[in-house]
């Protein structure tokens, strides 16, 4: 079948019928990971029976004999395939002939994080392009969504938590967060857990207590921002800590914790040989959060990292002493962090 959108898949899934071969394919990660972790709750295989593979680490020989396996006290296993976008093209060949004749024991799960319409190598577009072709696949479009569709996506994800939401807190909620699904799905979280069991209707006053512009949730966005590498909201979020009253050396040591984590991960992966995996688990990173969070890891060098701490360390230094402009010091550390 055709790629579908997001909305149409949480009808599939409501529909209580699973498919043989999923594929999730985009730049949206939040989106990738969303499908994944509801199709796996749907499928409800157990830890016994899902195996999970790295496109570029693994074979098709092992993928396919991991599908071929007999499931044990359960109707299916589960066989993920992350990274799709790595995998050779013998590899891809081989998955081609799997998809149109699964077996109905397994269930195969592709994702493929990038811009799947991009993709050059023959093998692995003839890949894709298969799967969204098959009637025994179901394709999912996990690109970056526009605005309306982010609203569309916000109005979905309350009425599934039992709340509806008027127009007006659906905007600003968007205007607050821009189209970033991570930190409105957090926004939609913290409102449904603030509102109550017994209140279904969220409004403009529940959005206000609980607003993102508070000192201590900007504070937990700059550290995002910061290790997302996006400039122009870290820049924003910390004009309106200031705004705010909120110390400059407690603003920083919201961008020291932020620059410290990824040294930490990146000393892990780099020099300790761990997997990214094993690196988030080792920092207590949720496994909700990881995917994000090593996703923009990739974006920062170990170079800039030891780089910016000494940066920091300068600022620290300069706000205690009085001998520089605490708002210069604190931008300074933001574009040299966000550059």
């Amino acid at each position: 079948m055709p790629l579908i959108k997001i909305q149409d898949f949480n009808k599939h899934i409501s529909s209580k019928k699973s498919s043989p071969v999923y594929l999730f394919a985009g730049e949206e990660n939040y989106l990738i990971d969303y499908c994944l972790k509801k199709t796996e709750f749907f499928l409800d295989a157990g830890d016994l029976n899902k195996e999970v593979f790295y496109a570029a680490d693994s074979s098709s020989e092992d993928i396919l004999n991991a599908l071929q396996t007999l499931p044990f006290l359960s109707e299916k296993r589960t066989v993920v395939v992350k990274d799709l976008h790595k995998i050779k093209a013998a590899d891809a060949e081989r998955l081609c002939g799997y998809i149109d004749n699964p077996v109905d024991t397994s269930c195969l799960i592709m994702l493929y994080p990038s811009n799947y319409k991009k993709e050059t190598v023959s093998k692995r577009k003839e890949l894709v392009n298969d799967a969204v072709s098959s009637k025994m696949c179901v394709s999912v479009d996990c690109r970056k969504q526009y605005e309306n569709e982010v609203k569309e996506f916000i109005r979905s994800e309350f009425a599934q938590k039992g709340k509806t939401a008027p127009f007006s807190v659906i905007s600003r909620i968007v205007e607050e967060n821009g189209t970033d699904l991570f930190n409105i799905s957090n926004e939609i979280e913290k409102l449904s857990l603030f509102s109550g069991k017994g209140k279904k209707d969220i409004t403009e006053e529940d959005l206000e207590k609980i607003s993102g512009h508070t000192k201590e949730v900007n504070a937990y966005s700059l550290s995002s921002y910061v290790e997302a590498k996006d400039l122009k909201k870290a820049m924003f979020v910390l004009e309106k800590l200031l705004e705010e009253g909120e110390e400059p050396v407690m603003i920083l040591s919201a961008a020291v914790s932020a620059v410290r984590r990824m040294l930490d991960a990146k000393s892990k992966i780099e020099e300790q040989g761990m997997t990214p995996q094993e690196a988030a688990s080792s920092l207590r990173i949720h496994s909700f959060f990881a995917g994000p969070f090593l996703s923009n890891l990739k974006k920062h060098s170990m170079k800039n990292l030891k780089e910016s701490m000494r940066i920091i360390l300068k600022a620290d230094t300069a706000i205690k002493t009085g001998t520089s402009d605490a708002v210069s010091a604190l931008e300074k550390v933001i574009l040299f962090v966000c550059k």
